[in-house]
């Protein structure tokens, strides 16, 4: 299943910790990837396209505040329809935190419009109370790391520490329902 939060949080967290953080305050032009098969929420057959821009800010002590906007584009190999699944936000990383066992943490909070799905240039899906399937507010996490070094870690595991504001996959809102009945034609 397409979780888009993850692709929000992998971008914020490589470039907190230096894994492909342009240099500070540059902004990396958008960039689209080369169109990938797939399968959207694991029923539908198509391509994916990616395309991420980031604004990375570096702050003394080893914080780092990114701007993303991030856009996939999904169209179904039988129907040629595409749906967008994109978000807008800032996040703010702080670390590295001595977690006092030999591990290391970096906390990210995201704010914005985390997360939308729509119709190519066209209307928001809503879920089935008829609620726009966004996701906005704040988003907080923390990644944790065998050694504060970007060159010497390992990463470990990534702690949930919650949310505000609407989320669909946090408050388990069914997306693939009507993502799916659209690129079928349904």
């Amino acid at each position: 299943m397409f979780t888009f939060r993850y692709v929000l949080a992998a971008v914020a967290v490589a470039s907190a910790v230096g894994l492909a953080a342009p240099a500070a305050g540059s902004a990396t032009p958008r960039q689209a990837e080369p169109p990938r098969p797939g399968m959207w929420c694991g029923v539908v057959p198509g391509t994916f396209v990616d395309t991420v821009t980031t604004d990375v800010e570096h702050a003394t002590g080893g914080g780092a505040i990114e701007h993303v906007t991030s856009r996939t584009v999904f169209t179904a190999s039988a129907t040629g329809r595409s749906i967008v699944a994109s978000g807008a936000s800032t996040a703010k990383t702080t670390g590295p935190i001595d977690n006092g066992d030999g591990t290391y943490g970096f906390v990210t909070t995201d704010a914005g419009l985390v997360l939308k799905f729509q119709v190519l240039d066209g209307p928001v899906f809503k879920d089935a109370n008829g609620n726009p399937i966004i996701g906005a507010g704040t988003l907080s996490f923390e990644d944790v790391f065998s050694s504060p070094v970007p060159s010497d870690q390992t990463y470990i595991t990534t702690i949930d520490l919650g949310f505000n504001g609407p989320h669909p996959g946090r408050q388990g809102v069914d997306f693939c329902t009507p993502t799916v009945n659209y690129l079928l034609g349904s």
